[in-house]
C-alpha cells in the first residue's frame, strides 16, 4: 500500500513540474531566440538488497518510482522580417557568442543594437563577439552583414560573428545560454530577421491539459490510499 502511494507521489510531483515547464514555455511564445524545453520521465524500479540469485528481471526490485529529465530543443524557429540592418537571423545550427559577465554565454537572439561606443550588442547590452572572442566595433553609419557572418561598416571589414555549436547546453535566461563550445557552427546568417521561439502554443496547450488530467489522477490515487491506511487502522483491530 505505501509502495503505491509512494510511486503515485512521485508521479505527481513529476506531473507538476511538467506543467511549470508548459507554463514556461508558453510565457516565453513570443520571445526572440526562446528554445522550448521538453520534459520527460520514465517509470523504473528501485534496486536494493545484494542477492542476484533469482531468475526476475529485476531481482532486488523492491518499489518503483519516476524519474524526470529536462531537454531542450534547438529546432529553428520562424524567422521574422524587420528590416533593421543590425537585426539577424541564424538558418542552421548554431549561437551567437556574447560576452557575459565573466563568461561568454550564447543566444539565438539577433534583435541587435549599437551602443554609444560603437559595439554590436544584444537586447540586454551584451556584446557580440567575433571569432577571436573580441567585441566587435562598428566604425561607420551603413553596416552590411554577409552570411558567413562576416560583418562591414561602410565596406570596412570590422569582424566576423563567432558562430558556434554547442554541447551540454542549458538555459541562462533572457533567451541566453550555457554549454561547452563544439566547433564552429554551420549557420547562414540572414540579415534584417530575427528568429523568434519555437514554442508552438497550441501543441503546449495539449500537453498542459494532459498532464492536468494525469497530475489529478495522481492525487486521487494518492487519496485512496490514504482512505485505505485509515480503514485498516481503524478496522483491523476488530478482527
Amino acid at each position: 500500500m505505501y509502495k503505491g502511494s509512494y510511486i503515485a507521489m512521485t508521479g505527481a510531483v513529476l506531473r507538476r513540474q511538467e506543467l511549470d515547464n508548459v507554463a514556461n514555455n508558453l510565457a516565453n511564445a513570443s520571445t526572440t531566440g526562446y528554445k522550448k524545453t521538453s520534459f520527460s520521465s520514465r517509470l523504473y524500479p528501485l534496486m536494493e538488497g545484494t542477492s542476484q540469485s533469482q531468475s526476475s528481471l529485476y531481482p532486488d526490485a523492491r518499489a518503483m518510482s519516476y524519474y524526470g529529465a529536462y531537454s531542450i530543443d534547438t529546432s529553428e524557429g520562424n524567422v521574422k522580417t524587420t528590416g533593421n540592418p543590425l537585426d539577424i537571423a541564424l538558418r542552421g545550427e548554431g549561437f551567437l557568442a556574447v560576452q557575459g559577465e565573466g563568461e561568454i554565454l550564447y543566444t539565438r537572439n539577433g534583435a541587435l543594437s549599437m551602443d554609444k561606443e560603437g559595439f554590436i550588442t544584444t537586447g540586454n547590452g551584451m556584446k557580440v563577439l567575433d571569432t577571436n572572442n573580441r567585441p566587435i566595433r562598428i566604425e561607420g553609419s551603413s553596416v552590411t552583414i554577409h552570411a558567413d557572418g562576416t560583418v562591414y561598416a561602410d565596406a570596412n571589414q570590422a569582424g566576423r560573428l563567432k558562430l558556434v555549436a554547442l554541447a551540454g547546453i542549458q538555459h541562462a535566461g533572457n533567451s541566453l545560454f550555457s554549454g561547452n563550445e563544439n566547433g564552429a557552427a554551420k549557420a547562414e546568417v540572414v540579415q534584417g530577421s530575427i528568429e523568434m521561439s519555437n514554442v508552438n502554443p497550441v501543441s503546449e496547450l495539449v500537453g498542459l491539459i494532459s498532464a492536468l488530467r494525469e497530475y489529478e489522477a495522481a492525487q486521487k490515487i494518492i487519496q485512496n490510499f490514504q482512505d485505505l491506511s485509515q480503514k485498516t487502522v481503524s478496522e483491523l483491530p476488530r478482527v
